[in-house]
């Protein structure tokens, strides 16, 4: 289903002006062709304007480029969030008269970004105040921002949510090592394999395009200066327009994350070195999917358990200032912190009095929401146990049965089982003494929870039957006696039924 068939004209019209409309659709499903065409042209017959706001520049690009072509920038206005946010930092304001509708498209921006950018609330709060505005949201990952309107600020919403499907999907992989990262384009390279490459860290993505650069486009924000010289501006303007790239790989941070569509059979690997969720899907989705046998081979960077616990207490650290001042008055606070800032910036001064520059303590509700959001999701993640992150991903994705029985991979893992098979498969039916005993038990490496290696017949063979490993170790002994005594030995089957 589309957005133009569950939002149909009857229910724009429906619309209260100054209410507030949600629209969750996935990537692809028409949340931005509803707004330059259905909306559209309401707004134009009913002499009506319309401010569409995104948050990124690729995409404003894009989109204006899109408005022109067909004419439609009578009714229809784009800026970003950032434009608007830098009025209010400096202490001016945003017209917002001429719009009877306003658009946040992609509006997770507001709490994903809140992580870099302590000024995403100002935007927001700026527009819940356009009380005589049909104020609409939309996101294929706004859940947390639904939440934080409707329940926090306690806003009355109308919500319209189109199921989120993820069968395009073919493979999901996790991998440990950023090493892994440019096996993955070696591998790309020698078989000729179109893929995107998102890359968090600006840095780490532009070493990667200066060891590969014949094969590969690189692409990161303008506020990366000391990488962004190094961006082709016509190629990433073409690839823009034409909705794809002809290079063999795009490395890109994610700068393009949102509203940029890469139409491409022959594009099927995607890999994400992304920690924000919300962003992360909104990276694979760039790829548009063009019929039922068109996919993506997913291969995601891990955050191993020790990892969460540490995100975990960072996050108690960031909002340490806040929670206090939640629950104290601001004199208070300032006895508990004297002298001392929020590097974090949720805890922040604000005037409150311009002509006796008085001034106050607040909080940024967004990044201490963003907080607890993902603290929930972290202690939501370890009840999985090991790998409680990629459990959580591939019960979202569709990579689970409902029966403790996952489909995904790690990368690693798999290269180390398919060694350790290889190996398995030259020793079968060998009498394995002592030292070759010690050989397969550092072969298989099974460790405990305290890291001691596991030497046990009975917990190796277990390990085989978790990892569908069809082979047993049997313990024997000498038929024959050596130095008057029979000597005992190990023996591995293959082609194990279990």
């Amino acid at each position: 289903m589309r957005v133009s068939e569950k939002v149909t004209i009857d229910e724009v019209k429906s619309w209260d002006s100054g209410g507030i409309v949600t629209i969750k659709a996935g990537t692809g499903q028409g949340k931005s062709y509803f707004i330059k065409n259905n909306l559209y042209a309401i707004a134009k017959k009913n002499k009506k304007k319309i401010l569409m706001l995104i948050h990124r520049v690729n995409c404003v690009n894009q989109f204006q480029d899109e408005l022109v072509q067909a004419k439609k920038t009578d009714s229809l206005d784009i800026k970003t969030y950032q434009y608007i946010e830098a009025l209010y930092k400096n202490n001016k304001e945003f017209d917002f008269s001429p719009y009877q509708y306003i658009v946040c498209d992609e509006f997770h921006y507001f709490m994903s970004d809140a992580s870099f950018n302590n000024t995403t609330d100002m935007s927001l709060n700026a527009i819940l105040k356009q009380q005589g505005k049909v104020r609409i949201f939309m996101s294929a990952t706004g859940d947390y921002m639904q939440r934080y309107i409707s329940k926090y600020k306690k806003l009355e919403t109308k919500g319209y949510d189109l199921p989120i499907k993820f069968n395009f999907i073919k493979d999901l992989r996790f991998f440990n090592k950023d090493e892994t990262i440019e096996e993955f384009i070696k591998e790309a390279i020698d078989k000729k394999r179109k893929a995107i490459f998102f890359i968090q860290s600006a840095e780490k993505a532009f070493k990667l395009y200066k060891k590969y650069q014949d094969y590969i486009l690189f692409n990161c924000s303008k506020n990366n200066e000391k990488f962004y010289k190094h961006v082709d501006q016509d190629k990433i303007g073409n690839m823009l327009k034409n909705e794809r790239f002809e290079e063999l790989i795009l490395i890109t941070t994610t700068c393009m994350d949102a509203g940029v569509n890469i139409i491409d059979k022959e594009l099927q690997h995607v890999v994400c070195d992304v920690k924000d969720i919300g962003t992360l899907i909104q990276c694979f989705g760039r790829k548009r999917i063009v019929d039922k046998k068109d996919g993506i081979y997913l291969h995601i960077k891990t955050i191993t358990n020790q990892q969460l616990g540490g995100m975990e207490t960072q996050l108690n650290k960031k909002i340490e200032m806040a929670q206090y001042l939640r629950k104290h008055s601001v004199h208070e606070y300032i006895e508990k912190y004297p002298r001392e800032y929020d590097k974090w910036s949720i805890v922040y001064n604000e005037k409150v009095n311009d002509d006796k520059n008085i001034t106050t303590l607040k909080i940024n509700d967004l990044i201490y929401f963003k907080c607890l959001t993902d603290m929930n999701d972290i202690q939501y993640m370890k009840q999985y146990g090991e790998y409680g992150y990629c459990k959580f991903l591939a019960r979202k994705f569709g990579f689970y049965d409902g029966f403790e029985e996952y489909t995904y991979t790690v990368v690693e893992e798999k290269n180390q089982q398919e060694l350790l098979e290889s190996y398995l498969e030259s020793i079968v039916g060998k009498r394995l003494y002592s030292a070759e005993q010690k050989e397969l038990i550092e072969k298989i490496q099974l460790r405990d929870g305290r890291g001691r290696i596991q030497k046990g017949i009975n917990l190796l063979n277990a390990y085989f039957v978790e990892n569908k490993m069809e082979y047993l170790i049997v313990s024997k002994r000498t038929s024959k006696a050596k130095d008057k005594k029979r000597i005992t030995y190990w023996e591995v089957l293959s082609n194990v039924a279990r």
